[in-house]
């Protein structure tokens, strides 16, 4: 069987968007808190009620920054896509290969965050006047929180299974590279996954990982089948019970490049500035996807992500013809895991500079380009470093190709 071609500019775009997304997600959690994903969607009703366009474009803005909804389903979706178009392997080459391309990243980024973690808690132990053990373990903060650290918290994230003991631990060292957790998960299942689409077709293939994930997540909040995770976290860690963003990226791999798409940039901005709403209505309805107890729980984010699918292309189509911005965002998303780690360690900065100098919740508008584009330089330093330890260390089969 022919393998579908893998790099596509307007998929890398996608990525790239998703990052961006996430990232200023983290900040705006940072600075002023998770918002309920009810609140900017009564917002836009109150401001189209009273005509207010300002408002309007405020609350559109707020809902895509900050709202809780699909941006991690997003990536799983996309991580379908990528790898169903990939040439199939066996489960040993294919596990290597991609162990290779996330673990080096991972574990660079878990010791590096250590490093400054504990760094940081000796500047603010120095500032402060505080105990340093006490600053270490318990000073900083992330998503407005406190965020706990201990000793060997290093071995479990160097380990990967260490991470799985429990819902703390799921989140150690680096809290936003549980998503890699994700991705090793799926990485495991993948070659199965793929055996079974070919034997099922599509649309069958599709409807079984339906059945099963719905399946699968009422379970789990009726059972809590891990008391160390609780029935939510379950069903955000653990990738039986995500498995339906994978599926839909596994069988539209072949389709998405054929959504309709404008020729003339012009119709590609006007539709993206249409697609805008699409999402955030989408982001509206996925504020419930993982409540336990609610059908929209069972049920997940795959049907607000699948509503928003043909919006989230426009989009990534429109910046990819902007000059600069379009190259800048694809780059992004060939490089997403990179950012992830760098975004991670500005937000131990974020939480130390409003421990010390002041809140920074007034200033998140302005200050949320500046933190992009930090992140960006910070991850084009970062990635070529990994790159070359990499090479030293773990030395690539000789018929590996590019990464994915």
């Amino acid at each position: 069987m022919t393998s579908l071609p893998r790099r596509d500019p307007t998929l890398d775009v996608l990525r790239g968007l998703t990052i961006a997304a996430v990232t200023a997600f983290h900040l705006h959690a940072g600075v002023r808190g998770v918002d309920a994903g009810e609140a900017p969607a009564r917002g836009f009703v109150a401001a189209l009620a009273a005509a207010d366009l300002r408002a309007m474009l405020g609350e559109l803005a707020h809902t895509l920054v900050a709202a809780p909804a699909f941006r991690p389903d997003l990536f799983l979706f996309v991580t379908g896509v990528v790898l169903m178009r990939a040439p199939p392997r066996a489960f040993g080459p294919f596990l290597r290969r991609r162990a290779r391309a996330v673990l080096p990243n991972y574990w660079l980024g878990s010791l590096l965050f250590a490093v400054l973690l504990v760094a940081l808690a000796a500047l603010r132990a120095a500032l402060a006047h505080t105990s340093f053990a006490e600053e270490v373990h318990h000073g900083t903060r992330l998503a407005r929180g406190p965020y706990r650290f201990e000793a060997h918290d290093v071995v479990r994230s160097l380990s990967v299974l260490g991470r799985f003991q429990d819902v703390r631990t799921f989140q150690v060292v680096a809290p936003s590279m549980w998503y890699v957790m994700l991705l090793l998960q799926i990485y495991v299942l993948f070659p199965a996954l793929r055996r079974l689409y070919h034997a099922l077709g599509a649309s069958r293939f599709l409807a079984a990982v339906l059945a099963f994930t719905w399946a699968a997540r009422a379970w789990a909040f009726h059972a809590d089948p891990l008391p160390s995770f609780g029935p939510n976290p379950t069903v955000l860690y653990w990738i039986p019970f995500r498995l339906a963003p994978v599926a839909l990226g596994m069988v539209t791999a072949a389709t998405l490049p054929r959504l309709w798409l404008p020729a003339r940039a012009v119709a590609a901005y006007a539709l993206a500035a249409i697609a805008g709403l699409w999402v955030a209505m989408a982001f509206w309805l996925a504020a419930a996807a993982n409540r336990p107890g609610t059908l929209a729980g069972v049920i997940g984010p795959v049907l607000p992500l699948a509503l928003a699918l043909p919006a989230t292309w426009w989009i990534a189509d429109a910046v990819r013809r902007v000059p600069a911005i379009g190259p800048l965002t694809s780059w992004a998303g060939h490089h997403s895991l990179s950012i992830l780690v760098m975004q991670d360690l500005l937000r131990l900065g974020t939480g130390t500079w409003q421990a010390l100098v002041g809140d920074l919740g007034r200033w998140f508008w302005p200050l949320l380009p500046a933190y992009l584009a930090l992140v960006m330089a910070l991850a084009r330093l970062w990635d070529p470093l990994v790159l070359r330890i990499r090479d030293r260390w773990w030395r690539a089969p000789r018929a590996l190709s590019a990464s994915a």
